[in-house]
C-alpha cells in the first residue's frame, strides 16, 4: 500500500512516496480461547441443571440474568479481546494493535530493533507458542504474546533483522 507524505519547508513543496508491504498479520494462539469456552459450557450446564429445580419464576429469572452476566464477562469479552488483538509485520515496522476497536497501537521500526528473544513456558512448549520480545535500542521492548509457531517466527524475524543491517 503506497503511502504518500508531503511537507512544506521554506516555501518548497517536498513530496515523498514509499511502499510498506504487509508480510504477516498474526493473532494470539487459539489456546487463549480455551478457558472462555470452558466457562461458557460450565455456565450453560449449571443454568440448565438448576432451571427446573427452582420453584419461583423470580428465581429462574435471576438465574438467567446472572448466567447472562457471567457469560458476558467470562466468555464474550475475552473472545472479543482475542479477535481484536493482532500483530502486523510489515517491511518497515512491527505493529501491535489492541483494544476492542483496535485503537491502541504500538509500533517499532526495524531500525530501532537490536535483537529478538523468545520465552516459553511449559504450556507454550506443548502448544508451540510463546512470547517474542523485540528489543529496542532505546525504550521499552515490544512483546508479541502467545504467538503461534513462536520458534519459527523468531528465527524468521532474526533473519530478516540481519538482512536489513
Amino acid at each position: 500500500m503506497p503511502l504518500a507524505t508531503s511537507s512544506t519547508c521554506d516555501n518548497k513543496n517536498v513530496s515523498q512516496t514509499f511502499t510498506e508491504q504487509k508480510y504477516a498479520v498474526l493473532r494470539k494462539s487459539g489456546t487463549a480461547l480455551v478457558l472462555p469456552w470452558l466457562s461458557l459450557m460450565a455456565i450453560s450446564g449449571l443454568t440448565f441443571f438448576f432451571y427446573g429445580r427452582l420453584p419461583e419464576v423470580l428465581h429462574q429469572q435471576i438465574l438467567f440474568a446472572s448466567a447472562g452476566v457471567l457469560a458476558l464477562v467470562l466468555w464474550l469479552l475475552p473472545s472479543l479481546r482475542f479477535l481484536t488483538n493482532r500483530y502486523e509485520i510489515t517491511s518497515n515496522r512491527v505493529v501491535a494493535r489492541s483494544g476492542f476497536l483496535g485503537r491502541k497501537q504500538s509500533s517499532v521500526s526495524w531500525g530501532e530493533i537490536t535483537g529478538v528473544s523468545l520465552t516459553r513456558g511449559f504450556l507454550g512448549l506443548i502448544t508451540r507458542s510463546g512470547k517474542i520480545h523485540l528489543h529496542r535500542e532505546f525504550g521499552v521492548d515490544l512483546v508479541l504474546a502467545r504467538v503461534p509457531k513462536a520458534k519459527t517466527l523468531s528465527r524468521e524475524l532474526e533473519r530478516f533483522l540481519m538482512m536489513r543491517t
